[in-house]
């Protein structure tokens, strides 16, 4: 038999596809690019304390995270060229 699945649930599910403007666009690349100064500082820490490795948990999730970041650019790119081309009647 199969399971139940909750209607709470559901309702708080994301939407899979949002509409996006340039300005909603920045506010997420001003995270990205905090996220990135964060990376760099803490590569640099690990430089400073002359530390040859640090073992950290959650690098698949990390590997996740840059592929998602990765899928996101394409799908957008491919967004805006649709997008483009509707516009001018192609």
């Amino acid at each position: 038999m199969s399971k139940k699945k909750s209607s709470k649930a559901n309702s708080r599910r994301i939407a899979r596809k949002q509409p996006y403007t340039s300005p909603r666009l920045e506010i997420v690349v001003e995270r990205v690019r905090d996220q990135a100064t964060r990376l760099s500082a803490l590569a640099r820490s690990i430089q400073d304390a002359r530390l040859e490795q640090v073992v950290i948990d959650g690098h698949a999730m990390l590997i996740r995270g840059l592929n998602q970041i990765d899928n996101f650019i394409d799908n957008a790119n491919r967004a805006v060229r649709e997008a483009r081309s509707a516009k001018q009647g192609f």
